[in-house]
């Protein structure tokens, strides 16, 4: 089972510098040549339509973010406030800017070797601004694994979600036969498994579990989509409940593949903890079940519901004056697009990605801890993951 020990550590001391946990709560509103290629048919204009929400959406916040000052570079800290929604909703839109896909690799090659310099001046180097050290973070994180450093596979990274979700969104929610839906599901499922293979927590990666959870998944997605199918034919009653499908479909496969993937936090060693001055305190399974909780909860069940529910409800009141067809292709599209860009980063900002956990919830092992000064700790910090 993949383990998040290192990575996870590394993740929560980087939101949190030298100075401690707590000061980083309490300071809230400071914060530290390529060509698109044609895709046909209606997948290709999902893809573009995607893109260009995305694209449009992040340069809007940006425009809104360009008016304050731009904080001091830190390779470890985050250019926004992650303290407040509003800052980790800035950092989430710039993860997700699909232009970080068309960088061509000289600008790489350019952005590692600013961050190189810096790391061995300590400092800026001459004749280089905050702004250009922030734009070369964020260039190399987009695209660099932070674990084994090698580039990311495009098809896998933050930035190609929305793009690569339209047309698996607008298959599924145009699915009329048993065979579309599990084709549809199927496709779904399978990038899943590869985003997750893409984004695994260190350098190798234990095939069986990322593969009975890519079956699990898959299977409970199809079973759901099919199974509620037949029960609106067999009652007709349910029929209005029909444009839900494809979202309850959605639920069961990303719960159950989150859950699986990551058993070994909630039903195995647990997640590393550690308290306000930035100390190890172990593994807790408790902590790791709310990490999992919270993960399926923003991720698995709220998310969906914009680009599986919204969409449907939607066109269904534009049933009266837009008919079925190339238009009605077109606006549903542009309506799942919108929906994805601008609530994917909302959905993964709503809680902080370090959480803030009571010890009176923990394992024993956890109760009556004391810091370096001798007070007692009341609470530990984890890394729940995206």
């Amino acid at each position: 089972m993949m383990r998040t020990s290192v990575v996870s550590r590394q993740m929560v001391r980087s939101t949190f510098p030298q100075s401690g946990v707590r000061s980083v709560f309490a300071a809230a509103a400071k914060p530290q040549g390529a060509q698109w290629t044609k895709v046909p048919g209606v997948a290709g204009m999902a893809f573009a339509a995607g893109a260009a929400a995305t694209v449009f959406t992040s340069q809007s916040k940006a425009a809104r973010a360009d008016g304050a000052a731009v904080p001091a570079f830190s390779m470890e800290a985050s250019k926004f406030d992650q303290s407040q929604f509003y800052g980790r909703l800035m950092g989430m839109y710039e993860k997700i800017d699909p232009r970080t896909l068309l960088i061509p690799g000289p600008e790489l090659a350019s952005s590692q070797k600013m961050l190189e310099e810096f790391k061995a001046l300590g400092k800026a180097p001459p004749g280089v601004t905050d702004e250009q050290l922030w734009n070369a973070r964020r260039i190399v994180e987009a695209i660099i694994h932070p674990v084994t450093g090698e580039p990311i596979p495009a098809v896998g990274r933050m930035s190609a979600f929305v793009p690569m979700n339209v047309p698996l969104c607008a298959m599924m929610l145009s699915a009329a036969t048993p065979i579309q839906n599990i084709g549809a599901q199927w496709l779904n499922q399978t990038y899943n498994v590869v985003n997750n293979y893409v984004n695994r927590s260190g350098a190798t990666v234990e095939w069986t579990p990322l593969l009975t959870s890519y079956g699990l998944a898959t299977s409970s997605a199809v079973g759901i989509a099919v199974g509620a199918g037949k029960l609106l034919q067999a009652v007709p009653a349910l029929k209005v409940l029909g444009m839900f499908v494809p979202y309850l479909a959605c639920i069961g496969a990303g719960s159950s593949n989150v859950a699986f993937t990551r058993m070994e936090e909630w039903n195995g060693s647990g997640i590393p903890v550690i308290d306000h001055e930035g100390k190890d305190l172990g593994y807790s399974k408790a902590a790791g079940k709310q990490a999992v909780l919270q993960t399926v909860v923003t991720r698995s069940c709220f998310l969906p519901i914009f680009p599986m529910v919204v969409p449907p409800l939607i066109m269904k009141s534009l049933a009266t004056t837009l008919t079925f067809g190339p238009l009605a292709m077109v606006v549903e599209i542009a309506v799942i697009a919108t929906a994805l860009g601008c609530m994917l980063p909302v959905a993964l900002s709503i809680l902080p990605q370090t959480m803030e956990v009571g010890v009176g919830g923990l394992e024993p092992q956890f109760q009556n801890l004391k810091d370096s000064k001798g007070n007692s700790i009341t609470s530990v910090f984890a890394n729940k993951g995206l």
